[in-house]
């Protein structure tokens, strides 16, 4: 993907032109609030919310479109284009008040037909979308427009987590009969900020404030400038310079060069991005529930926390679910255990030792560094593991899903998400080609439980599951650190990374 690595190193230049460039040859949109994004979705960067590939998507997507409802970091349920909503007696119908007054950029008036359209394509196979995967529990023929302010959601069964679960990254409302070749190319949504300029694989996009923004006053921005530079020194020097406002994402291997900096601010979230290494649990040698064990003993998670991400996170347990979650089946951690690795790897047929190559790339800050720290972890094993490292801004299209194993990386999400958005049957990206029948069966009861408490039980029964026999090794949970240059005032992080609000953020 030659045109790929083009216009990535473009948007590099593009950041070194604002760092040496005199006023006269300042980049477009140089007036603007400058974001810094660190993922890149090269030829596959989308305006539809459908069809968001990494969180480069979410840095346009969720300016220029609203959801039904936001989340917080306790996923506690927040207005948004519904005002309010309840749930029936029997708890298979959920009913939803629209905000008034509400228009699409186009200038359409947004009504309860736009909701159920949205949710209604995305659960469409055509489409295509990642949002099947986590929105099973709803049944298209339950989604219905009441009138023109009210949307019910009628499930076969109670689905207590109704507004957390249908809130994720692909569910911003688009508008009534919006197409896919359409909606690539240009959003029209109810969001603070209209396109204005926005190529696939170009290095900058820029979006202009929405002058009738349903919420008055806001934004406080006028524009917005999004870049991408996925190489940390670069970033770095960036909004050292003064030419970066918001950098989303500090490589931990950084922060000691910004921490100090009176002219910039540092913030931290809360357990966001997982970092994982992912196998496919129908290849050799990691077909055989042996090695995958042994690959998961060798870890020692909290060494790896603070060598990798230098203390800004905390130790995973091989599933989506933080340990400090209630929904988690553990409390701590699983503890590294050399010699029961290699007596897994003896009985699997690897006395000698195991050997393969773990393929990787920077495509999130730190996702290097924890693959040949894991190669480290595993020499006293006796697994010899050769680390590829890839180009990172192809690394998602040419590598990922395509390799036995790999490292990845997930943002945060409520545990019915989370645990189905890679490893259900209908997973869009199965990067360990998990497909279990029972286990699906089980998410799909927790789900569907009215009881907290039983619903807790299920949660934990399927996280166990996974972590137990999965294919996923999921060593930590980072705490994402975000650099505000001074002068900057009104962003607030969030944990799910890809839930990202620019409407309060402004700058002198």
């Amino acid at each position: 993907m030659k045109s790929v690595k083009l216009l990535y190193g473009a948007a590099i230049a593009a950041i070194a032109l604002t760092l040496s460039a005199p006023a006269s040859l300042a980049a477009a949109g140089d007036e603007c609030v400058k974001i810094l994004g660190y993922e890149w979705s090269g030829e596959k960067q989308s305006m539809d919310p459908a069809d968001m590939h990494s969180g480069d998507d979410a840095y346009h997507t969720f300016a220029v479109y609203n959801r039904l409802v936001d989340i917080d970091d306790n996923f506690n349920v927040l207005p948004e284009l519904a005002t309010e909503w309840k749930v029936s007696d029997d708890g298979l119908t959920w009913t939803f008040k629209l905000r008034e007054g509400v228009k699409f950029h186009s200038g359409k008036d947004f009504s309860s037909a736009d909701v159920v359209y949205t949710f209604k394509r995305l659960l469409d196979e055509k489409t295509g979308s990642g949002a099947r995967a986590v929105l099973e529990f709803l049944d298209p023929d339950g989604i219905k427009a009441v009138d023109a302010t009210t949307v019910t959601f009628t499930t076969k069964k109670p689905v207590v987590e109704l507004p957390v679960l249908i809130t994720n990254k692909f569910t911003n409302i688009v508008p009534d009969g919006a197409k896919q070749d359409e909606l690539r190319l240009k959003g029209d949504g109810t969001g603070p900020f209209m396109q204005e300029e926005f190529t696939p694989n170009a290095p900058v996009r820029i979006l202009r404030k929405n002058p009738n923004y349903w919420d008055a006053g806001k934004p406080m921005a006028d524009c917005l400038r999004i870049t991408v530079a996925q190489e940390a020194v670069a970033a770095v020097a960036a909004i050292k310079a003064g030419q970066v406002d918001l950098m989303l994402n500090v490589d931990p291997s950084v922060i000691g060069s910004l921490k100090d900096d009176p002219n910039v601010e540092l913030l931290q979230t809360g357990a966001s991005n997982s970092m994982t290494v992912s196998m496919w649990v129908d290849t050799k040698p990691f077909d055989d529930p042996r090695v995958r064990e042994a690959l998961k003993l060798v870890v020692d998670r909290q060494a790896m926390v603070d060598t990798v991400l230098l203390g800004f996170g905390q130790a995973g347990a091989d599933n989506p679910v933080p340990v400090g979650s209630p929904a988690s089946f553990t409390k701590e951690a699983p503890k590294q255990d050399i010699e029961k690795a290699k007596a897994l790897l003896a009985e699997a047929g690897y006395k000698d030792g195991l050997k393969f190559d773990l393929y990787t790339a920077e495509g999130v800050p730190g996702m290097v560094r924890m693959a040949q720290v894991y190669a480290e972890m595993a020499k006293a094993a006796g697994i010899e593991i050769n680390v590829i490292v890839t180009p990172a801004e192809s690394y998602w299209d040419d590598v990922w899903l395509k390799k036995p194993i790999v490292t990845s990386a997930w943002s945060m999400r409520p545990p019915g998400e989370g645990l189905a958005v890679a490893y259900t049957q209908s997973a869009k990206w199965k990067e360990t080609r998990w497909e279990r029948p029972d286990y699906d069966a089980l998410l799909l009861k927790a789900n569907t439980t009215v009881d907290p408490a039983e619903r807790l039980k299920l949660f934990q029964q399927t996280g166990e599951l996974l972590a137990k026999e999965g294919g996923l090794i999921l060593p930590m949970f980072v705490h994402q650190v975000l650099a505000v240059r001074k002068g900057c005032e009104g962003y607030e992080p969030r944990a799910q990374n890809f839930n990202l609000n620019f409407e309060n953020f402004s700058c002198k």
